[in-house]
């Protein structure tokens, strides 16, 4: 690991504004704060560095502000911990603001330090009325779960216990806190004392109303086809087991949300995958998806003005979720309008534990065993379908997505890995066998193309620091906006398998394209044009080792595939990052 270990550093005989917040950092635990370095932060910066050694916190110099928070974004999903990262005044805070609203979108805890002002004019230096605004937090203030200027060390102090209380309490999401550059750099006659964390702790959870509980349990001990979905709750290891238990006493049938993983891939009842499965449904359980609307009615890319697809009898809808708490009304997001049978407003965690010991007493093993072996029977028959279909394609060239998926799954198997990113519209269902939730840390949340590779290797240093590997799937597009998180993770020694999925188009809108031109009577053969990444080809190997990556690719023939990843995994294991060129199919 590369840490810079500064010459001389201490505290000093003399404390200053920025001192005070670096003693609260590491106070609250914090690792690591990567930034994109900027002149208004400067004295948090010194504090960080010249009075906290550059360790517990340690700074991580990023080439983007959109990879630090996304950085800071991957490394808190990864540990379920509050995530923090550092931005320069104004235009940084500009370039960080899709991967603040990404965090947002995805419910995750994180703490965007920014410098501003001087808010006292005397004091601003010429560039400083550029990069300074009246309110800076206006910027993000639509999408942060809590938001402060502080005018004083003090304050600053607080804000930051108030920031972390915040970002942490459910709905979880980012915090916007903007330290004034002169109370920065102000001298305070004596160390600012830190208030007690634990009086500051962030929200116990919520438990479910025990006659909605009630009520959910009778529907779902009536149901003859219950489905059980989970979402975010995928990101935390303790949902597993009881998503387990409440799954086999019902009987149930189980699917994971889109990109999202939260049950063993060979559980017998893991239905994920199963396009059908709740269009057969008679009562669904969704616990803790964050877009129930989507998960009900699938649109696809047809006209706008085609009525969506839903099933003919709906199932009861059984939300247990935050549900609308933390709804904001600027952005649409999270906000389409869904009818549930029963809300159970709850942290997830608690209300399935409610509800298990609510159907302990209304469920007979005996009368859920004939669901459970039909289930068994579909899912039987479904995997059977997934593998043919991977099958199918195997000796494509290019290599197919789905043997790109199986191939890599195939060499990290036997390493104890996490999947911090995958590539999604493509992934063949079935294939990777993920042990439940924790182990794959799902997408952006607000669709924010170049999320991906700061991500990656947040999640990749937080597995590095607790033994594991990280690794990723990444888009050739996705990259390309912010391939500069590779030289981030090379610089401070954190090891990953990098597998880039290149199918030279920002792919993602070729189909919306074809359809409009269908839909319009135009040539759907066009929907190329403006799409594709070539003429010239763009040397992503190349590129992956300017940042200092080891790297190989392209790899165009499927039967090179296997031999190529082998040695990927043997150089990250070994404390590279590892990139794995690889031209696809689009499909």
């Amino acid at each position: 690991m590369s840490l810079e270990q500064p010459v001389g550093a201490g505290p000093g005989a003399r404390a200053y504004g920025s001192d005070a917040v670096v003693d609260l950092l590491r106070a609250m635990g914090t690792r690591y704060v990567p930034l994109n370095p900027g002149s208004s932060f400067r004295g948090l910066h010194d504090s960080l560095v010249n009075a906290g050694g550059n360790r517990d916190p340690q700074l991580l110099l990023c080439l983007h502000e959109e990879i630090a928070v996304s950085l800071a974004h991957g490394w808190a999903k990864a540990t379920g911990q509050l995530g923090v990262a550092a931005v320069h005044d104004l235009v940084g805070l500009m370039h960080a603001s899709m991967a603040v609203y990404d965090a947002f979108c995805d419910r995750t805890p994180l703490l965007v330090l920014g410098g501003s002002g001087p808010m006292d004019p005397a004091q601003r230096r010429p560039v400083d009325w550029t990069h300074s605004a009246t309110t800076q937090a206006q910027l993000v203030r639509d999408y942060v779960v809590w938001d402060a200027e502080p005018s004083t060390p003090a304050a600053s102090v607080a804000d930051v216990v108030r920031a972390r209380q915040r970002a942490l309490s459910a709905p979880r999401g980012p915090a916007y806190v903007s330290l004034d550059a002169a109370v920065q750099e102000a001298e305070v006659p004596a160390p600012l004392p830190l208030p007690d964390l634990a009086l500051h702790a962030p929200a116990p959870p919520i438990g479910a109303e025990p006659a909605a509980v009630a009520r959910a349990a009778d529907l779902l001990a009536g149901a003859e086809r219950p489905v059980v979905v989970a979402g975010r709750i995928g990101l935390d290891p303790r949902a597993t087991a009881p998503l387990v238990a409440l799954v086999e006493l019902l009987g149930a049938a189980y699917r994971d949300d889109r990109n999202v993983v939260a049950f063993p891939t060979a559980h017998p009842q893991n239905a994920t995958g199963d396009r059908d499965l709740l269009r057969d449904a008679d009562v669904l359980l969704a616990v803790d998806v964050v877009d129930l609307p989507a998960l009900l009615v699938e649109r696809g890319h047809g006209a706008r003005d085609r009525q969506p697809d839903a099933p003919s009898r709906p199932p009861a809808v059984l939300d247990l979720s935050h549900g609308d708490l933390g709804l904001r009304s600027w952005s649409n997001a999270l906000s389409a309008p869904v009818g549930r049978t029963v809300q159970l407003l709850a942290d997830p965690l608690l209300g399935l534990t409610q509800l298990t010991a609510a159907l302990r007493q209304r469920v007979d093993e005996a009368d859920a065993a004939p669901r459970r072996e039909a289930v068994c029977r579909r899912v039987s028959a479904l995997r059977a379908q997934q593998w043919a279909a991977v099958e199918e394609r195997w000796d494509d060239t290019p290599v197919s997505p789905a043997r790109l998926v199986a191939e890599t799954w195939q060499a990290v198997k036997g390493v104890d890995h996490l999947l911090c990113l995958r590539n999604t519209r493509t992934w063949p269902e079935g294939v990777w066998q993920f042990p439940g939730a924790g182990s794959y840390l799902g997408h952006s949340g607000g669709g924010g193309v170049g999320y991906g590779p700061g991500a990656l290797v947040g999640g990749a240093l937080a597995a590095r620091d607790r033994g594991q590997l990280g690794v990723g799937i990444i888009g050739d597009g996705d990259l390309l906006m912010a391939a500069g998180a590779l030289w981030t993770a090379v610089h401070y020694g954190v090891p990953a398998l990098v597998v880039v999925n290149d199918n030279s188009s920002f792919y993602n809108d070729e189909p919306h394209q074809a359809e409009v031109a269908r839909h319009r009577g135009r040539p759907p053969e066009n929907s190329w044009i403006g799409m594709r990444m070539t003429e010239p080809a763009i040397d992503l190997t190349g590129l992956a080792r300017a940042y200092g990556c080891w790297a190989t690719g392209p790899v165009e023939d499927p039967a090179e595939l296997a031999g190529a990843l082998r040695e990927a995994v043997a150089r990250a294991r070994a404390g590279a990052v590892a990139v794995v060129h690889v031209r696809v199919a689009p499909r």
